[in-house]
């Protein structure tokens, strides 16, 4: 076998082994990512009237809380411009960690307590139809009714409420999102580069099986010997 076929046909063999384990690897980080988004819809609290809930402040600088939901629509039947979940509900947040002075005014003076919210750039409860959450619909039948303990450092933080709420803790959402978003990309990649490696590794095998077959390996130069002059 000519000496370029042998090099193409084990870099193929190369190339399909090393493109095959990094799919796989891509492949399980991917399996990963999608793992952690499906750890997004997990609650600290279920079905529950009242609880008391932990902040980590891992950073030391405040966390941005914890979100309530509970089971309803967004109707304004009676017109007064406000969703009407957000009248029938009442969160009273009995005890919170400290508040720090770091986030601006909004976080000094609501100190921890809860308040209404379903978009941020709206006012609180406004009936809009761009004022609406529907993150939390599918399967739950669950809309956002507010939020509490902005700027909270660690510590518990204890509520109730009237009615039963489902509570999910804001910074942990957006530590797994980002943990699962980072993984999904480099599974990504990883698989992407693997496939690629392994269609370079059959092309490489192809030529060199051609090349194989079609170079035959050089003669070795046949030697004269001139006999002795006289």
């Amino acid at each position: 076998m000519h000496t370029a076929g042998k090099i193409f046909l084990g870099l193929g063999v190369l190339m399909l082994i090393g493109g095959g384990i990094m799919a796989g690897m891509g492949g399980n980080a991917l399996e990963d990512g999608v793992e952690g988004l499906d750890d997004l819809a997990n609650f600290a609290i279920e079905d529950s009237a009242s609880g008391t809930l932990n902040v980590d402040d891992k950073d030391g600088k405040g966390d941005l809380g914890f979100t309530f939901w509970i089971k309803g629509d967004y109707l304004d039947e009676d017109g007064d411009g406000r969703w009407d979940h957000c009248a029938t509900t009442d969160i009273t947040i009995l005890s919170h960690p400290e508040v720090s002075d770091d986030w601006g005014d909004e976080a000094r003076e609501l100190n921890g307590s809860f308040y209404y919210e379903i978009r941020d750039w709206f006012d609180g409860c406004e009936a809009d139809e761009e004022n609406t959450d529907y993150d939390r619909a599918d399967p739950e039948g669950l809309i956002k009714v507010g939020r509490a303990c902005l700027a909270c450092y660690a510590g518990p933080m204890e509520f109730e409420s009237n009615t039963e709420v489902w509570v999910t803790y804001d910074d942990e959402i957006i530590e797994e999102l980002f943990g699962a978003g980072g993984e999904l990309a480099g599974g990504l990649m990883g698989l992407l580069g693997g496939i690629g490696l392994f269609g370079c590794g059959i092309c490489s095998l192809i030529l060199g099986g051609v090349l194989a077959l079609v170079l035959k390996d050089p003669k070795e130069a046949t030697q004269i010997q001139q006999p002795p002059t006289v």
